[in-house]
């Protein structure tokens, strides 16, 4: 179990022991981590069905406070992750991503300092999935096709179409005119999205046996159908389509 592991509370009685010896008179880790939770608080963002705060995070450290700590750097930066990993679970926060945590040297008299930086990361690349956390699918439920379930590769003969209910792009209807779509942020999927927390290759919507179905493809923050994470889920009129803070309904005529 890691430094930061536990809540606030246990975090300052652990350092209050072993760590606060070893920092003593300098800045100390609880400090840090501390203003780790409230950067994430007073930057969150809320969206229809879920808190996103940031992921990447840079601590601006005054120099004799950064060379004290710099051989255990590396370390000590796990830790925070972990942390911040642990405050987004209580807090049943999203992040943007993997958490980040780096410290940048100030070349400051005052000893003592401490700045925090933060920003919202990129999903990561599509063939570096990122792991599923544990924290978001504890109260969750995952659906799959059924296995004798195939892609008919043909038009559609329904109307169906997702309208934007919330988002960056409330308002636009989107025709699913093709038997297979991807849809993402990036510029090469058949459906694109405007949205920072939609990964590049966020889901693909397959007509399968005169029905559409919806396929999360590994994305950081996850596909929802109705308020549940899903892997695979067939839709059906009036669905609620959540990707990243873009929900749609999902509509047949």
């Amino acid at each position: 179990m890691g430094v930061f592991s536990g809540l606030e509370g246990s975090l300052e009685k652990y350092i209050e022991g072993f760590f606060k010896d070893r920092f003593k008179g300098r800045v100390q880790p609880a400090e840090i981590a501390k203003k780790l939770a409230r950067e994430m608080r007073d930057r969150r963002r809320v969206s229809v069905n879920r808190i996103y705060v940031p992921n990447k995070f840079t601590v601006h450290l005054n120099a004799s406070d950064y060379d004290h700590i710099a051989a255990i750097a590396s370390a000590f930066s796990g830790e925070l992750q972990e942390y911040v990993n642990q405050k987004a679970r209580e807090k049943k926060y999203t992040l943007a991503g993997p958490p980040a945590v780096d410290f940048v040297r100030e070349e400051l008299e005052e000893t003592g300092f401490i700045k925090i930086e933060s920003g919202f990361s990129e999903a990561p690349p599509e063939d570096e999935p990122a792991e599923a956390d544990a924290g978001v699918l504890e109260h969750t439920q995952l659906f799959r096709l059924a296995k004798d379930i195939t892609v008919v590769e043909k038009t559609p003969a329904v109307y169906a179409r997702l309208k934007v209910e919330a988002g960056p792009e409330k308002g636009r209807i989107i025709n699913l005119s093709k038997a297979s779509q991807v849809i993402g942020r990036h510029a090469g999927c058949d459906i694109v999205l405007n949205d920072f927390s939609v990964s590049r290759r966020q889901a693909r919507l397959e007509w399968v046996q005169g029905r559409f179905a919806i396929t999360d493809l590994g994305s950081t923050n996850g596909t929802w159908v109705n308020g549940s994470r899903i892997v695979s889920k067939v839709l059906e009129p009036g669905d609620e389509v959540a990707l990243g803070t873009t929900v749609c309904a999902f509509k047949v005529d």
